[in-house]
């Protein structure tokens, strides 16, 4: 008989062979044993001795990034929050590129079934990442028991959350009007915080830089915050006088150059349909001093129509139609136009109409077919702010804002109008994170989809789901819709 391992793993013998089988198959049953906590050992540890405790295991994830999302884990004395990534190999992680890949900036913990001593991965900002050694705890009962893995994994993303469940007991009404109320707690967040900026700098400043923020997406937000701080909304107010041609030269030469949007990259070849707005943004950039962030913006890979020179040309169009005579003042006048119709039943088609308007791109921009000074043309001209970031401006720049505006000045009707707006307006693409709290929450009873119970589920999954280290298993939220269930003889005796 093989002697029992002092880290109380399975014998030493069978566990090469156990490893060779789940060598030739797939990550699924590695997946498996990670999603289940199944292990034969109470104690784990990692591959440089410092204990593991797994307070919670993660979110599986099918789709782009790491295996498991928002874990918690005991590192030593280290409560660590982050993903855990699973491979058959650790040189697996290069190997798929995820040193270089920002998507795994997050990762906490690489699983593997084996581990080559002396070697460690790092995530793309350069922090090494603990190696957690899972051949060393497995055993054939464990793996025999899991049955087929693909399968129960299956089961383990498909199936709804307690929160989930308890809104299956409780009916659609109850649950709607938690997520409209987390709704509400968003959007005074967001305009709490967008308040705070008015005491050191005007109120349109403050709605220019929200918007800009909004415009460059995860990936650009703070490089475009940057740039609207690094030219406010009032120096450009004599550029947007100029005609037309003259104003997009400027405006346009000093937001691109401080972003270092002005350099193709690799030397790579200029395509003529972009060579002459290269040319006049350059001189436009150098006549300005040549302005430059400290930290000019850093490309991530995204869809081609998300190209952040398209964004900024889009916005100055939205600056040039609206911004010539007070941008703010533009804005409350479109936001009037709809109060008239406030209680009406028109009131999501005009304001998408209007905001449509609000946001159009000159049939003339060669920018609509642009993607970048390098690449060929798109086949259709597009819209360059298009209806979906529309929608991420509203939720997250222009009803904030209005909203602390409409609170400051005691404005009752302007804040209706704004919580009209969140019942009406449709939401943004389903992301990684709402696919997610729909999953979890909503598969039982599914809810009309609109911007204010998306804000809701984005609240809900930051106040709970990113918040219990036990997960599901211990989260308060599913008494928030309803109280849990209690027998007759568990409640206790009764009035008499």
């Amino acid at each position: 008989m093989s002697a029992p391992r002092r880290d109380g793993g399975p014998p030493a013998a069978g566990r090469g062979r156990l490893v060779e089988e789940l060598h030739a198959s797939r990550e699924a049953i590695l997946q498996a044993c990670w999603a289940q906590q199944t292990w034969a050992a109470r104690e784990l540890a990692t591959t440089d001795g410092t204990p593991l405790k797994v307070l919670f295991q993660g979110w599986l994830n099918r789709g782009p990034g790491p295996d498991f999302r928002e874990a918690r884990l005991a590192l030593g004395d280290a409560e660590v929050f982050g993903d855990v990534e699973v491979h058959l190999e650790d040189g697996t992680w290069n190997a798929h590129g995820h040193r270089h890949d920002p998507a795994f900036d997050r990762v906490a913990l690489h699983v593997v079934l084996h581990h080559t001593p002396g070697q460690q991965v790092r995530a793309p900002v350069g922090r090494p990442i603990p190696t957690f050694h899972a051949g060393a705890f497995l055993s054939p009962q464990i793996v025999a028991a899991l049955g087929d893995p693909a399968e129960m994994l299956r089961r383990y993303e498909s199936l709804p959350g307690r929160c989930g469940l308890r809104a299956g007991l409780t009916g659609h009404t109850a649950l709607q009007a938690v997520i409209a109320r987390a709704a509400e707690v968003r959007a005074r967040q967001k305009a709490d915080r967008l308040a705070t900026a008015w005491e050191a700098q005007p109120e349109e400043q403050t709605l220019y830089e929200a918007v800009f923020r909004s415009l460059g997406y995860q990936p650009y937000a703070e490089a475009f915050a940057a740039v609207a701080r690094r030219f406010p909304l009032a120096d450009l107010a004599d550029l947007l006088q100029l005609p037309p041609a003259r104003a997009r030269a400027e405006v346009l030469g000093r937001w691109m150059g401080a972003l270092g949007l002005l350099e193709p990259p690799g030397g790579a070849p200029v395509h003529p349909a972009a060579a002459d707005d290269l040319a006049a943004w350059r001189a436009a950039w150098e006549a300005a001093g040549r302005p430059r962030l400290a930290d000019p913006l850093r490309r991530r890979p995204s869809r081609p129509w998300n190209a952040p020179e398209r964004r900024l040309v889009g916005l100055f169009h939205h600056l040039h139609g609206m911004g010539r005579d007070g941008w703010l003042k533009a804005w409350l006048a479109f936001l009037h136009d709809l109060d008239a119709l406030r209680d009406g039943p028109h009131l999501k088609r005009e304001a998408l109409a209007l905001l449509g308007r609000a946001f159009a791109t000159p049939a003339a921009e060669p920018w609509r077919r642009l993607v970048g000074f390098t690449r060929p043309p798109l086949a259709r001209a597009a819209q360059l702010v298009g209806a979906d970031r529309v929608t991420v401006v509203m939720a997250n720049a222009v009803v904030p804002f209005f909203l602390a505006y409409a609170r400051r000045r005691g404005d009752l009707a302007l804040e209706k109008l704004l919580y009209r707006l969140f019942i009406v307006l449709p939401p943004e693409a389903p992301n990684r994170r709402t696919r997610f709290m729909e999953q979890r929450m909503l598969l039982l009873h599914p809810a009309p989809r609109t911007l204010r119970s998306q804000q809701g589920l984005l609240q809900i999954h930051q106040d709970f789901c990113l918040s219990f280290n036990a997960g599901c298993a211990d989260c308060d939220f599913p008494d928030l819709i309803a109280p849990p269930f209690r027998p007759p003889e568990a409640a206790g005796p009764g009035p008499h």
